[in-house]
C-alpha cells in the first residue's frame, strides 16, 4: 500500500513539472512579440525612422535582419531552457523516487527487524547505539543514543573483548555467550556481532544480534545431567558395556569395560575395535556387527575373550541396535556377561547330577532291599512268631494247672514278647510303606482331623481328665491320609506323655514365621532333655524307658519321613517334666 501511494504522488509531481517546462515556449513567444514591438517603438520615435505602423508591419532590411537575429536567439534560448528544465525535472523526479523507495525499504526493514524475536541493535563506528528493536530493549533496556560500553558494561572506554571492534577491523562475524544478571535472575544470551559496509567496503556501522538461549542452556544442562546419570548408572553395572555407531566407532563404555580391556576410556572412545583389540577378536566382532546391522534387533552369542584383570573369560556378548530421531539404525549397544564361573558351576552341577544319579541308583537298590526286608518281616518273621504266640497261648490254656508260678510267668513273658514283637513289625511295616505312594495334595482341615483323633483318644481312657485346645480353621495343602498319620502320632505321644499329670493339657494350632505357616502340638507332660533331641526322630530310639511309657520308637521317625516327603521339616523343643512342643511345616 505504501508503494502505491508513493507511485501516485510521484506521477503527479512529474506531470506538474512537465507543465512548467511546457510554459517556456509561450513565454518565449511573448518575449519575442514584446521585443518586436519595443524595437519598433524605439526606431519610430527615437530614431525617427518612419512611423510605428511602418516599423511594426513593414520594417526596413536592417531592422528586419536585426529583429530576425534576436528572434532566433530568443527562440533558441527558449528551447534550450525548456530542455534544461525538463532534464532537471526528470532528475529531481528520479531522485525523489529513489528517496521514496529507500524510505519504503527502510520502513520495511525496520518493520521486519522490529518483529524479530531476537534482539537487534545497530551502532555507529564510535559504538553509539543508533537503533534497538523491541526484543533488544526487553533484554538490555533502552539505550539509543548511548555508547554501548557505558550502557552495557559501565565502562568509560571500549571493552577489550568487544567483538564489534574486531569485526570493524577484519570483517568477520563473531559469536560469544554471556550470562548477564537481571532482577528476575541470571539469563543466558548468545551475541552475534558483524560490521556493516558500503559498496566500497567502508565500515559504516555495526550490528549485534542478542538471542536469549536460557531455555536452551537449561535443556543442555538437563541433558548433561541425564547423560551423567546414565553414565554413572552404567558405570555401576559390573558387566562391561559399550556402544558405538554404524561405522563401528566406539561412542562410550563403562568402567567395567575399561578394567576388562585394560584401556582407559580415552583410548576407546573414537576408535574402532581394530585399533585397540587383537586382530582376531576385532575381526570376529566386526563380522558380528555387520550381521547385526544387516538384520537390526538383538544378537546373542557366546565366545572367549582375554581380560586384562582376570585372563581368559567365557562370556555371552548381548548386542542390540538403537535408532536415531528418524527411526534409522544409528548404532549398537552391547553388554559382556561373564559366564566363566557359571560354566564351572555347570560342570560341578553335572558332576553332582552324575553323583546324584549314582546315589539314586543306590537308593533304589536300598529301597528294593527294604521292600524285600519288609516282605521278609511280614511273612518270614510273622509265621514263626505266630507259632510261638500260639504255643504260649496253648500252654496258658491247656497246661496252666501243671505249671508252677515260675512256669506261668515264663509263659506270660513269651506271649507279651510276641505281642510287642507284633507291634514292632506293624510299626516297621508302616514306616517302610508310608512314603511309597505318591503324595496327593489337597486342602485339608487339620483342625477337624485333630478333633477326630482326640475324640478317639478319649474313648480309650474315658476316666482321664485332659484339656484339649484345638485351634479352629487350621488348614494345609497336603496328603490327607499322611496328615492323619502325622497328627495321630504327635497327638498320641502328647496323650501318652501327659498320662501321669492330673492337669494335662494338649494344644494344637499354627502361627506365621517369616511368611511360612508353622503347625505345632504342645503338651505339659514328661518333656525331654534337649541334649538328646538329636535322637528324637531316629527309629527305635526312645528318650523314656519302656517301664514308664510304652511304645515302639517308630512314631516320630514315621512323622519325619512324611513331613520330608512333603518337602517340609519337623523339630521338637522340650524340658523335662515341663512338657514338649513339636513343630512341623508343609512345603
Amino acid at each position: 500500500m505504501v508503494v502505491s501511494i508513493n507511485e501516485f504522488v510521484r506521477t503527479d509531481e512529474i506531470m506538474s513539472k512537465r507543465n512548467t517546462s511546457e510554459k517556456i515556449i509561450p513565454i518565449a513567444m511573448g518575449a519575442l512579440a514584446l521585443f518586436w514591438f519595443g524595437d519598433a517603438v524605439f526606431d519610430a520615435h527615437l530614431m525617427r525612422e518612419g512611423t510605428l505602423r511602418q516599423q511594426l508591419f513593414a520594417p526596413g532590411t536592417r531592422e528586419l535582419a536585426m529583429r530576425g537575429f534576436f528572434s532566433l536567439f530568443i527562440i533558441g534560448f527558449a528551447f534550450y531552457m525548456r530542455r534544461v528544465l525538463m532534464q532537471r525535472d526528470l532528475l529531481e523526479t528520479t531522485l525523489q523516487a529513489a528517496v521514496d523507495e529507500a524510505e519504503a525499504e527502510k520502513e520495511k526493514t525496520i518493520a521486519i527487524v522490529s518483529a524479530m524475536g531476537d534482539g537487534i541493535s545497530i551502532q555507529d563506528t564510535d559504538l553509539k547505539v543508533l537503533y534497538q528493536n523491541d526484543a533488544h530493549k526487553a533484554l538490555v533496556g533502552d539505550h539509543v543514543g548511548e555508547y554501548c560500553y557505558r550502557a552495557y558494561q559501565m565502562n568509560e572506554k571500549t571493552c577489550d573483548f568487544c567483538d564489534l571492534t574486531k569485526s570493524f577491523r577484519d570483517g568477520k562475524v563473531y559469536r560469544r555467550e554471556s550470562s548477564p544478571a537481571r532482577s528476575e535472575g541470571k539469563i543466558h544470551v548468545e551475541i552475534i556481532s558483524s560490521s556493516l559496509r558500503d559498496k566500497n567496503g567502508k565500515v559504516i556501522a555495526g550490528i549485534e544480534m542478542v538471542r536469549d538461549i536460557t531455555r536452551r542452556k537449561q535443556t543442555e544442562a538437563e541433558l548433561e545431567r541425564q547423560a551423567n546419570l546414565l553414565q554413572r548408572l552404567i558405570d555401576t553395572i559390573p558387566s562391561p558395556i559399550f556402544y558405538k555407531d554404524r561405522n563401528g566407532v566406539f561412542l562410550g563404555c563403562n568402567e567395567a569395560f575399561t578394567h576388562c580391556s585394560g584401556i582407559a576410556k580415552s583410548g576407546v572412545i573414537g576408535k574402532t575395535a581394530s585399533q585397540f583389540l587383537s586382530p582376531d577378536l576385532a575381526a570376529a566382532q566386526e563380522s558380528m556387527d555387520r550381521k547385526l546391522f544387516a538384520e537390526p534387533g538383538v544378537q546373542i552369542f557366546e565366545t572367549t575373550i582375554p581380560c586384562a584383570d582376570s585372563g581368559q573369560r567365557q562370556v555371552i556378548l548381548n548386542s542390540a541396535t538403537f535408532t536415531d530421531a528418524r527411526g534409522g539404525v544409528a548404532g549398537l549397544v552391547g553388554i559382556v556377561i561373564d559366564i566363566t564361573e557359571l560354566k564351572k558351576s555347570e560342570k560341578q552341577i553335572k558332576k553332582l547330577n552324575e553323583d546324584l544319579f549314582a546315589h539314586t541308583a543306590e537308593l533304589a537298590a536300598a529301597n528294593k532291599e527294604l521292600e524285600a526286608f519288609s516282605y521278609s518281616v511280614s511273612h518270614d518273621l510273622r509265621t514263626p512268631l505266630t507259632r510261638i504266640f500260639s504255643a504260649g497261648q496253648a500252654l496258658q490254656e491247656d497246661y496252666a494247672p501243671l505249671l508252677d508260678e515260675n512256669g506261668k510267668f515264663f509263659v506270660h513273658t513269651i506271649t507279651d514278647a510276641c505281642e510287642q514283637m507284633e507291634e514292632l513289625i506293624e510299626a516297621l511295616l508302616a514306616l517302610s510303606q508310608v512314603t511309597k505312594a505318591e503324595i496327593k495334595r489337597e486342602e485339608v482341615d487339620l483342625s477337624r482331623l485333630a478333633l477326630d483323633i482326640t475324640t478317639e483318644l478319649q474313648l480309650t481312657a474315658p476316666g482321664r481328665q485332659v484339656v484339649f485346645n484345638i485351634a479352629a480353621d487350621v488348614t494345609a495343602c497336603c496328603d490327607p491320609e499322611l496328615a492323619h498319620v502325622v497328627l495321630e502320632n504327635l497327638l498320641g505321644n502328647a496323650w501318652k506323655y501327659t498320662g501321669k499329670r492330673p492337669d494335662a493339657r494338649i494344644d494344637f494350632g499354627a502361627r506365621e514365621d517369616e511368611g511360612k505357616k508353622v503347625y505345632f502340638i504342645r503338651d505339659n507332660g514328661a518333656g525331654f532333655d534337649m541334649k538328646k533331641a538329636g535322637n528324637l526322630f531316629k527309629p527305635f530310639q526312645r528318650l523314656h524307658s519302656s517301664s514308664d511309657f510304652s511304645g515302639t520308637g517308630i512314631g516320630l521317625a514315621t512323622v519325619e519321613r512324611i513331613i520330608k516327603h512333603h518337602g517340609g521339616r519337623v523339630w521338637g523343643e522340650g524340658e523335662p517334666e515341663k512338657g514338649a512342643t513339636f513343630y512341623f511345616t508343609f512345603n
